[in-house]
């Protein structure tokens, strides 16, 4: 439960530390005194959204400390977050002037989310704004859902319905690619074709453009190699290879006479070594430069098919008309696959189907069982606060599709009254306002039997609601809380007067500055304020009786 509440520089509040106990506590005031900041303030600390609208004194940092005595059923949520467990266990947030906010749970680091996710286990906030919400379709199921014993289905029917969509989405994927690449099959079975019978081979290219460039230049190439040939072997004695000849038979002659000479000798005999072996490629490569047109024509095609399947693609190199090959390949398989697996997927979506039926049903059953103890027994909750002939009857329908919640619809059907008809009608077309804080009290109090929350807290649930009947809705409150911490913003004075602690909310200037603070009352405050409540400002001896008859002294 909450044990106490420490709030420094938010909103009107400078600075207050509010401690709270057991049982049933009511928070009253002036309007516009500042109750609801207490609520804010609590909100915020469990992970509710904050700005800096929310400094009193925007230079500095705004700090909510509440701190909770916690049961050992927490533990295992402490241990899966990596957190020191403490039965009393502080929970702190800080607001900066830059709007930086950050998070501890006993002074350990974490992330907003995670102290959401404590939230739940905490405190149960009802808002003003949450009986509105009781005219809602989706809130009507919340409540119906928070009596039964379904959150392991529902979470399991969730996880599983996620996974339906998602599947649901990659079917819709697949099938618009699979419109796509009908349309473009025709044409890439073509371009993958022309490709196939093309036969392109990775280096091809450069070597039939070194020999057509060679074929093209192959007569001045010729001349000038025979020229060559003739420079080395002439009929002449001044040929190359003869001279060459000349000298080493010289040289050999003289070579045994010094070592110098026989170098030369051995150089001479390997130029002329090497020279031949010139002379001999020379002559091989001019029986190789023999290209008739034929030859020409078929490399100046080869190369021309190359250079437009090149400019087609967008490329330079076979390599990358290759990878295209490849790519429109595998285009063609998946045009040939998608159907497969598009009926894979829709199989799988068929058996998703059923175990959605079936956990769908089951949530069914139990919100019918939920829906019929509900409405039994605020029956005679609702009669006890002057709502005797009043009638809830919950209807669920099963719809064809699935939502996150299964497949149910819920409408809260009401008649305040007794009619010949018994006409029920939907419950946001026929329920005055007061009604309404009655019903949703009721609700509160049969729902609240399955928290495992311990600390509930209401913000002006009674609006609507006065004399005797407020009384009954305190003794409602007051049943609540023999299960739970109870804490209630109220401005009835009948539900102040069966609380068993009492707070007061009010303004005070200090250094000219509006500033909003909390106290708690003592028996002799409490009647004094109870008093006021009753007679306004100016206090009479009648609203001090009626107080202290209020409060059984």
């Amino acid at each position: 439960m909450l044990l106490s509440l420490k709030i420094e520089n938010y909103a009107l509040i400078r600075s207050s530390k509010i401690s709270f106990y057991d049982g049933f506590t009511s928070i009253t005031g002036e309007t516009g005194a500042g109750k609801s900041i207490m609520l804010g303030a609590l909100a915020l600390v469990l992970g509710g959204r904050a700005d800096t609208q929310v400094l009193l004194d925007k230079e500095k940092k705004c700090v909510v400390e509440a701190e909770f005595s916690i049961g050992k059923e927490m533990k295992k949520l402490f241990d899966d977050n990596d957190l020191d467990f403490e039965q009393r266990s502080i929970f702190r947030r800080e607001i900066t002037p830059s709007g930086k906010s950050r998070a501890f749970i006993n002074d350990t680091p974490v992330q907003l989310s995670v102290m959401k996710s404590f939230a739940d286990y905490l405190v149960d906030i009802h808002s003003q704004s949450s009986t509105i919400n009781l005219k809602n379709h989706d809130f009507q199921l919340q409540i119906v859902d928070s009596l039964s014993e379904n959150q392991d289905i529902l979470v399991s029917f969730r996880n599983l319905f996620s996974q339906y969509k998602q599947l649901e989405k990659t079917i819709a994927d697949l099938q618009q690619r699979q419109s796509e690449l009908v349309k473009e099959k025709s044409y890439n079975e073509f371009l993958f074709e022309e490709l196939e019978s093309a036969n392109l081979l990775e280096d091809e290219q450069e070597e039939k453009e070194k020999l057509l460039e060679l074929a093209s230049n192959a007569e001045t190439i010729k001349e000038n190699i025979v020229q060559s040939l003739q420079s080395f072997d002439n009929e002449q004695d001044n040929n190359i290879l003869g001279l060459l000849n000349e000298t080493n038979y010289r040289l050999g002659k003289i070579a045994s006479h010094n070592k110098t000479l026989a170098e030369l000798y051995n150089r001479v005999e390997s130029a002329s070594i090497e020279l031949k072996d010139i002379y001999n490629e020379l002559s091989s490569f001019n029986d190789g430069l023999d290209f008739d047109e034929n030859q020409m024509n078929e490399l100046s095609d080869r190369l021309n098919l190359i250079y437009n399947l090149q400019k087609k693609h967008g490329v330079k190199t076979i390599a990358q008309l290759l990878e295209i090959k490849i790519d429109l390949q595998e285009k063609l398989l998946q045009s040939d696959n998608i159907d497969s697996q598009i009926e894979e997927k829709i199989a799988q979506k068929q058996q998703m189907i059923k175990q959605l039926d079936g956990l769908a049903t089951q949530l069914h059953k139990q919100r019918l069982q939920s829906a019929e103890t509900l409405s039994k027994e605020i029956k005679p909750l609702l009669a006890s606060m002057a709502m005797k002939e009043a009638v809830l009857q919950i209807e669920i329908t099963s719809e064809d599709d699935f939502n996150a919640n299964g497949k149910d619809k819920v409408q809260f059907l009401f008649n305040a009254n007794k009619t010949k008809e018994n006409h029920l009608q939907e419950l946001s077309h026929v329920i005055s306002g007061g009604e309404l804080s009655r019903l949703m009290l009721a609700i509160k109090a049969v729902v609240s039997r399955k928290y495992n929350v311990q600390t509930l807290v209401f913000d002006e649930i009674d609006t609507g609601i006065s004399g005797d009947i407020a009384s009954k809705a305190a003794d409602i409150m007051k049943l609540i809380s023999k299960n739970h911490q109870v804490i209630v913003i109220t401005h009835l004075v009948q539900m102040a007067a069966k609380s068993d602690k009492q707070y007061k909310v009010y303004k005070q200037v200090v250094d000219n500055q509006t500033e909003s603070n909390i106290k708690e009352l003592d028996m002799q405050q409490r009647v004094e304020e109870l008093a006021k409540m009753l007679s306004g400002n100016t206090i009479t001896k009648e609203a001090l009786a009626n107080a202290k008859t209020l409060l059984n002294i």
